[in-house]
């Protein structure tokens, strides 16, 4: 830690520490729809639309098991959105129109990122990476994700964008959480050492068991809807928090300069 027990970094989550999360189970139609009109301006239109949607909604569910079982290993990797498109959801279709969803993978993950799920900012969220800034703590990232380029959008939507040095998803990193490697690429980004940095999540079995995994300093737990969801893992945090701004009460008192 620096000085008077100032963290060298604060790695945070996105969804349910920065935003919380709201799922929308109509997002999977919209995403089908889409994709339905995709097949015909490319003349690959051999699918119905009630396939489409089946398939779609198959495929989501399928990587949420997915996701879990993964969860399990030492070192998880993500899903690539060629392999999600053209593998979970589009496996049997013709081979036209599996190669058009395959094609446009990246764009069609970052639309069902954005449709599936409403993210709205914590309400101290901004105020409080705001006043992490003021003391000169550098923050990052780290957060699965199917696309990270929907939570960026995300991210610049709220003005995160100003007061985190780095962003780190699962899917450009090829690596998930528990994955230990994931938080000490965000480490290294920052030029911290991970044994004094803390971290910031909502679940046991990807945050608080990852972040033990690599060493993090100060492990802290934001409960949220998902919190306990997930895989039985026998590890618990250092730290609960309910809000982003209760972390302010865990640093020493200083004067900061403006």
């Amino acid at each position: 830690m620096k000085q008077n027990g100032i963290p060298d970094a604060i790695l945070l989550d996105f969804g349910g520490v920065l935003v919380d999360v709201l799922y929308r189970p109509a997002g999977l139609r919209e995403i089908a729809l889409e994709v339905r009109d995709l097949l015909r301006r490319s003349g690959a239109n051999s699918i119905g639309p009630d396939r489409i949607e089946r398939d779609v909604r198959s495929a989501w569910k399928a990587y949420a098991d997915w996701k879990n079982a993964e969860g399990r290993r030492p070192h998880p990797r993500e899903i690539t959105h060629r392999e999600f498109w053209e593998e979970f959801v589009a496996a049997d279709w013709p081979e036209r129109a599996r190669a058009v969803v395959t094609e446009r993978a990246s764009a069609l993950c970052e639309h069902l990122d954005l449709a599936t799920k409403d993210r709205p900012a914590k309400l101290d969220a901004v105020e409080t990476l705001a006043a992490l800034a003021r003391q000169r703590i550098p923050m990052a990232l780290v957060s699965n994700a199917l696309c990270g380029a929907g939570s960026r959008a995300l991210v610049r939507a709220h003005g995160f964008d100003s007061y985190l040095s780095v962003q780190i998803y699962s899917d450009e990193a090829g690596i998930r959480k528990p994955n230990p490697d994931i938080f000490r690429i965000a480490a290294d980004a920052l030029a911290a050492d991970i044994s004094r940095c803390w971290y910031v999540g909502d679940t046991i079995d990807r945050d608080v068991l990852g972040a033990r995994r690599a060493g993090v300093g100060k492990v802290l737990l934001m409960p949220s809807s998902l919190t306990g969801l997930g895989n039985d893992a026998v590890v618990q945090p250092d730290v609960l928090v309910k809000t982003p701004s209760e972390l302010l009460a865990l640093l020493p008192h200083r004067p900061v300069s403006p």
